[in-house]
């Protein structure tokens, strides 16, 4: 188990639902990854990278719904900037991405 956070710290995660707008191979990853554009409604489009080429296909994960972090620092992932991360179940080394059960508006805040 990792370490216990208090609920208030819990409160400061942003968790938000956003719809996939496109797909792009990043080849200049370590690790298989694909470059993500995720449109998060009010909150406007971030981009992000994800090791998820094992489960997902490009076509596959566009203008699908997903569950992402959006309040973490920008991280520079070589020449590509970071902005959001995308949650995901892992399994073994496969990751299943998190999303919700019915398409919600994009922003919705995930509690």
């Amino acid at each position: 188990m990792s370490t216990t956070i208090t609920f208030e710290e819990f409160t400061t995660i942003d968790l938000r639902v956003g719809t996939i707008i496109a797909v792009e191979d990043f080849p200049e990853a370590r690790q298989p990854a694909y470059k993500l554009t995720i449109d998060f409604g009010v909150l406007g489009i971030k981009k992000t990278s994800a090791q998820i080429t094992v489960l997902y296909s490009k076509h596959e994960l566009q203008h699908r719904q997903i569950v992402a972090v959006v309040n973490f620092k920008r991280k520079q992932i070589g020449k590509f900037m970071s902005e959001c991360l995308v949650i995901g179940a892992v399994n073994a080394k496969e990751v299943l991405l998190l999303h919700p059960e019915s398409k919600v508006p994009n922003g919705s805040i995930v509690s």
